[in-house]
């Protein structure tokens, strides 16, 4: 496979309020059976929007795994409340005209 970049995306949302979190810490991560690889941390922008880039060598430890199974840790600056996501399973996204990158879009992540 080809050392392309990953590109993973998203966007945090308050759970309560429904609006969009700016300045929230998050990593991403890639969940393993014995140890998880981090892959790269973000801050949110105003729109509460993320994104981490890193390449496919940065998760791939195994002859097993062809994808990763990404989770975040958030760290809301709001409430001070660290939230882990669900584990989103051999993620696939849209590779890019070229094929150069791929683009994980997680969609809306509710945090505390």
């Amino acid at each position: 496979m080809q050392d392309y970049k990953e590109i993973v995306k998203g966007r945090i949302v308050d759970r309560s309020a429904g609006k969009p979190v700016q300045g929230a810490e998050v990593e991403v991560w890639d969940k393993d059976m014995l140890i998880d690889d981090y892959l790269g941390t973000a801050t949110t922008d105003q729109d509460g929007r993320f994104d981490v880039e890193f390449i496919w060598a940065e998760f791939k430890d195994s002859p097993f795994e062809d994808r990763p199974d990404i989770f975040l840790r958030v760290r809301n600056p709001a409430t001070g409340k660290s939230t882990k996501s669900r584990v989103f399973q051999e993620l696939t996204g849209k590779l890019s005209d070229d094929d150069s990158e791929e683009v994980m879009d997680l969609g809306d992540i509710q945090v505390d």
